[in-house]
């Protein structure tokens, strides 16, 4: 028996989403908020999650952009099942397909040329680094032992002419994550570092990078997290929604827990 919980969470200009997750496992993070926020969808657009997980990214981006269509790929089983209640419960069956395939065959099993967008939180601990997390789906979203970061990037032949990959990643592993896009013909078009506050280091960077487009890199102002009082800055709250903080003031809320199979 698995115990979850029901939680919700909302994003600006989306609504709010009804999400199943493990209560002891992958759970969605700030990073997959902030990665959603940051992306940016045409109307028409055609979007690509791989390692979807329990799909927040997809699921609120869906909410969010109605008339985009969304494949979510998500290989772990107990994530994958998740999903498929996820996008139920959201009534978002027709925005979203959900597949269940390893991201290194997606390439063989999808057409080129088939996406506006890819929009991922990969794995950011290089396999074997880290302390090893005793739940194995968690595991493995940590950490890049099934697919390291340069097979995720990969996926960009997937990606139309002058289409977009939008990823988050550890900020210290920015100038390596650069290379790769570049060495991939994905050019870096829009950046953001990500702090957890004013004095500290930046921890997570927010990349977007187009297929076979010229030089040109738009660095954002930084975004911080967190007041010196602990406290969401306007921003983050912002980017929240004023929903779920006019009903919690916290990042989401549990709406019950059960044990299920």
């Amino acid at each position: 028996m698995t115990e979850v919980s029901r939680d919700s969470i909302s994003l600006r200009n989306a609504g709010i989403v009804h999400i199943t997750q493990h209560k002891k496992g992958v759970r969605f993070t700030l990073d997959s908020l902030l990665l959603a926020d940051f992306c940016r969808i045409k109307p028409r657009d055609r979007v690509l999650e791989p390692g979807a997980g329990t799909g927040i990214i997809s699921l609120l981006l869906a909410k969010k952009f109605p008339q985009a269509r969304f494949v979510a790929d998500e290989i772990e089983p107990g994530a994958y099942e998740l999903l498929l209640r996820n996008i139920e419960r959201n009534g978002l069956s027709e925005n979203i397909t959900p597949v269940d395939r390893d991201i290194r065959d997606l390439s063989s099993s999808i057409s080129r040329d088939s996406f506006d967008v890819i929009v991922a939180n990969p794995p950011y601990i290089k396999a074997g680094a880290g302390r090893k997390s005793p739940f194995p789906d968690r595991h493995l979203a940590r950490q890049s032992q099934i697919a390291p970061i340069a097979e995720w990037l990969d996926l960009k032949d997937l990606l139309k002419n002058k289409g977009r990959y939008v990823l988050v990643f550890p900020a210290n592993r920015a100038v390596e994550l650069m290379a790769l896009l570049r060495m991939r013909d994905l050019e870096p078009k829009r950046l953001r570092f990500v702090h957890p506050s004013l004095h500290k280091p930046a921890s997570l960077v927010l990349f977007e990078a187009m297929r076979s487009a010229g030089i040109g890199l738009d660095v954002l102002p930084p975004l911080i997290v967190h007041e010196q009082d602990g406290g969401y800055t306007e921003e983050v709250r912002d980017i929240y929604g004023t929903e779920i903080l006019k009903s919690t003031g916290q990042e989401f809320f549990s709406q019950s827990s059960q044990r299920e199979p």
